[in-house]
């Protein structure tokens, strides 16, 4: 599953039943970081250009997905298996993404 940035108000998830892989994509032509967190807000926080920290709450309350429990429970299995690599920050219960620029 992957968080599209498509433009700096536009971010769609994308292929959402796939939990072996997690990012964000950037395919804003040009984009600088600011313009991305900016996209990002609420959804994800970006210390740097590499890594994203994806909000669990945000992720749960997607409309495509939030009334599917199938896939509530997916997630809650691709976190459980994240969280011994130290790509989950329970604290900020935020999910850790690599940051990958298309442009």
């Amino acid at each position: 599953m992957f968080l599209n940035v498509l433009a700096a108000a536009v971010v769609k998830l994308e292929d959402a039943s796939n939990f072996r892989a997690f990012k964000v994509v950037v395919a804003v032509p040009n984009a600088d970081l600011e313009i991305v967190r900016g996209a990002l807000s609420g959804v994800a926080v970006l210390p740097d250009r590499d890594t994203a920290w994806v909000s669990e709450q945000a992720l749960r309350a997607w409309p495509e997905v939030a009334h599917d429990a199938t896939w509530q429970d997916a997630l809650t299995a691709m976190i459980a298996k994240a969280r011994p690599h130290g790509w989950v920050d329970d604290a900020a219960k935020s999910i850790k993404a690599h940051v990958e620029w298309t442009s």
